[in-house]
């Protein structure tokens, strides 16, 4: 029998997957938590890492054991809860997250969640294209299409709506716009075709046949940027444009209506680190609706 302290090395290594960074986290060295995970293998009969250049990752034996090692993580954190009756959940979360929603709406609202859980720790992975689970970039994803994995958890978290922008210079110079037929004599800006993560970000043909796109990204952060230097129209979500000083809403009665999905691995989604954070994040959206689906 393997001692049960030697488990948080286990766990902490499973989640950072290196060593270094391991050691980091539980501020210690990585010969330490080589040799705590060593010893369960050890009393296992068997290998829970396999070593590759992107880190340690887990064996199916591995796999085996963080189910109930996190069974017994959950099960003391609710002891405290029972105890104390002020759940601090201990450890990180890695949330993966499309770029617009992670950076203009989710991180300037985390603080009510690190301050009321002191003891959680947040990796926001807010990256122009999909953030896998499955291969376990993220512990907790936000995609704009529904995964369909029968591994994941999955459920929509909101809708959003997009509307079209473009900053007053460039409506000044640029020829009249009162209606939506009109809106094939301007400039665009959007996403680069055959670099799309998701089909849900074809919004140009949404709005006008042949657009004139002068200025592509892959960043929707870019786009707004491009419009506030008056490159074109651009298609951007209202939690993002709609308190832009520098920008201003054309044609206020267009736009489109889209949705997020979150999701987590099955066998980790009961991990009361995770549920604190899927909580939260489904909450933060409910209350925030006039925001996201602002018309």
């Amino acid at each position: 029998m393997f001692d049960w302290n030697d488990l948080k090395f286990f766990l902490e290594l499973h989640r950072s997957g290196r060593l270094l960074a391991a050691a980091k986290r539980l501020g210690t060295t990585h010969t330490t938590v080589a040799r705590h995970v060593e010893r369960i293998e050890q009393a296992l009969g068997t290998a829970l890492f396999v070593q590759h250049a992107a880190g340690h990752v887990l064996t199916p034996a591995g796999q085996a054991l963080v189910t109930h090692a996190e069974a017994m993580e959950n099960a003391a954190l609710l002891a405290q809860e029972a105890i104390t009756q002020n759940l601090v959940p201990l450890g990180r979360v890695r949330l993966g997250v499309t770029e617009g929603l992670g950076v203009a709406f989710l991180t300037p609202r985390m603080n009510e969640l690190l301050t009321r859980y002191p003891g959680l720790e947040m990796d926001m992975v807010a990256v122009p294209r999909f953030v896998s689970i499955l291969n376990r970039e993220a512990e907790i994803s936000i995609q704009l299409e529904r995964p369909q994995a029968d591994l994941l958890i999955t459920r929509k978290l909101t809708d959003y709506r997009l509307a079209l922008y473009a900053s007053p210079g460039y409506l000044d110079q640029a020829p009249p716009l009162e209606s939506r037929e009109q809106l094939g004599l301007h400039q665009w800006i959007g996403y680069v075709d055959d670099l799309l993560f998701s089909q849900e970000l074809l919004f140009l043909d949404g709005f006008c046949r042949s657009p004139n796109v002068a200025f592509r990204s892959t960043s929707v952060i870019a786009q707004q940027f491009a419009a506030r230097a008056g490159l074109g129209i651009a298609v951007l979500p209202n939690y993002m444009a709609a308190g832009d000083p520098e920008l201003v809403r054309v044609l206020p009665g267009e736009h489109l209506q889209r949705s997020y999905w979150i999701s987590s691995r099955r066998e980790l989604h009961k991990a009361v680190r995770l549920r604190v954070v899927w909580d939260a994040l489904l909450d933060l959206c409910d209350r925030n609706q006039d925001l996201l689906m602002a018309t």
